[in-house]
């Protein structure tokens, strides 16, 4: 009897304590499940104008990203250049962008130059696309066969809403001891066609622009040839020390990316990009890089350019703002990143932390 009474009392303490157990085991702090990607279902992305080749690659950059991410609509707006899609990203209202990937947007993300007013802007770089040889254009005509002839002539050396065209047409012409102070008209051109326009029809002398084929191969047609003012190597040097971002190379006869029919030695060129807002979810960055090399086939023939975006063309370079976190991780994982680049990335970080404490 007393055997069966301790049986008892035993299962009925058994039984409190697996009660008192359950409330335990349920409380206990479980270990904190990976955050998943926030994915937008649009995204806004912004280039400089309709039309040009920079609209067309991104275009069709949508075709991989709505293929082979979350994202549902990848949507093209063509509104202008930093000025306009910085601030825009800075307050949350523009997701992408694309521009060249040179002093701009260097001086976009350090608060400098025509930036100094806003402030350091949160933009980052996704990746890197096809070269652009920003040079004088002229004709056989004119008589004009050097930076140092287009003093007192009429030039454009502007495009409205673009910081980099004053820039670099003040960075070339003081490479042989100039200012724009020198020319006879220093004017905003309205567009790329209306230059060419101007140009043929002997309105101005020279305009100084990103090389487009489509307007080269109008002048060609025209004037006989479309004539670029190259520089020697000691100008093009000063040019690219003056301006970060740019590179010189030499863009060989009959090229079919600018259409020009004699070799251009020491022209100044930069690349194209892909830009981002900064606080834009790694995962969905690492997607769309992920994507855009991985699937270069679904749009490398949108345009001719296109066909510079794929991965055997170095789709990270220090020509640029630093890299998103998302991008980063993709390019460690295919081996793209390197002690060269972490530099670049840190010092700039670095200076931007510099300039947002003055």
């Amino acid at each position: 009897m007393k055997s069966k009474r301790l049986l008892t009392l035993i299962g009925s303490l058994c039984l409190t304590l697996a009660l008192v157990a359950i409330p335990l085991v349920a409380c206990t702090p479980e270990e904190p499940t990976p955050t998943e990607a926030v994915w937008p279902e649009d995204v806004a992305v912004c280039c400089p104008s309709a039309g040009g080749s920079f609209h067309a690659c991104l275009v069709g950059m949508g075709t991989p990203v709505v293929n082979h991410t979350a994202i549902e609509h990848w949507i093209v707006q063509p509104l202008g250049g930093p000025l306009v899609w910085a601030p825009l990203m800075k307050k949350g209202e523009m997701d992408f962008a694309g521009h060249n990937a040179a002093d701009v947007l260097q001086n976009s993300f350090l608060g400098q130059g025509p930036f100094e007013d806003m402030g350091p802007m949160p933009v980052r770089t996704v990746t890197l696309g096809h070269s652009y040889g920003f040079m004088w254009h002229t004709t056989p005509s004119t008589g004009v066969k050097s930076i140092a002839d287009l003093k007192g002539k009429r030039v454009y050396t502007g495009l409205k809403g673009n910081p980099m065209f004053p820039m670099m047409a003040e960075a070339q012409l003081n490479s042989v001891g100039l200012t724009t102070a020198d020319l006879g008209s220093a004017d905003c051109m309205p567009s790329i066609k209306q230059a060419t326009d101007d140009l043929i029809e002997g309105r101005i002398d020279a305009f100084l622009y990103p090389i487009v084929p489509s307007a080269v191969m109008q002048i060609n047609e025209a004037k006989g040839e479309c004539v670029f003012l190259s520089l020697t190597k000691e100008q093009a040097d000063f040019v690219a020390e003056k301006m970060p971002g740019y590179y010189v190379s030499v863009i060989e006869a009959g090229n079919p990316s600018f259409a020009n029919k004699s070799e251009i030695k020491y022209a100044i060129c930069y690349r194209g990009g892909l830009h981002v807002r900064a606080d834009m979810d790694p995962e969905v960055v690492y997607g769309v890089v992920k994507a855009l090399l991985e699937h270069h086939d679904e749009w490398r023939d949108c345009h001719p350019q296109a066909e510079f975006w794929g991965p055997e063309y170095k789709p990270a370079d220090t020509c640029t703002e630093p890299y998103h976190e998302g991008a980063i991780k993709y390019f460690k994982e295919k081996g793209y990143w390197s002690d060269e680049l972490q530099a670049h990335q840190d010092k700039y970080l670095k200076l931007q932390q510099e300039r947002m404490g003055k």
